[in-house]
């Protein structure tokens, strides 16, 4: 059983496309599903409760290549019972390294089949509880861009109002 908290975690893009083999990490939201197929899911399916809500946690293997290739398309986790839901990943790389969902697992390649350990409170740690948003490049502020004149009142209609007569 490996724990997915003492993997070496991919800080920069040079990281991400040097690895021969990738593991994403991330929160599958089932709250949508009824209550028995939830209660089904965290006994059988590793589900957890955080904040009255039922999450899966998630784990994909694969090269870095046919991660970006899937991008923007869905990946169904089929449950049993019929039930399934689906996972996007956006074409953010940026983004996917700032919340520390890439770990680098190359020295894992020649394993057959790969176990994790029930990290429920890491994952709720790292995915739910403290995750800071990605920080968002600041719009350019002009000092020197002049504002658009308002019509002075008497010399041009204004909109939405009436005269009134008297």
């Amino acid at each position: 059983m490996i724990r997915i908290s003492s993997l070496p975690l991919i800080e920069s893009t040079e990281q991400f496309h040097a690895a021969k083999q990738i593991l994403l990490v991330d929160v599958l939201f089932v709250g949508d599903a009824p209550r028995d197929m939830r209660e089904y899911i965290k006994n059988n399916h590793g589900g957890f409760v955080y904040e009255k809500k039922t999450y899966v946690p998630i784990t994909l293997t694969g090269a870095p290549e046919s991660l970006l290739a899937n991008v923007q398309k869905p990946i169904t986790f089929k449950f049993d019972r019929g039930f399934e839901n689906n996972y996007f990943f956006d074409s953010e790389l940026e983004v996917a390294i700032w919340h520390k969902k890439l770990y680098d697992i190359s020295a894992l390649v020649n394993e057959p089949s790969i176990a994790f350990e029930r990290e429920e409170s890491f994952i709720i740690e790292r995915y739910l509880s403290g995750v800071i948003p990605f920080p968002s490049k600041p719009e350019e502020i002009k000092l020197l861009t002049l504002p658009s004149k308002a019509p002075a009142i008497g010399t041009a209609a204004m909109k939405g109002l009436k005269p009134v007569r008297k």
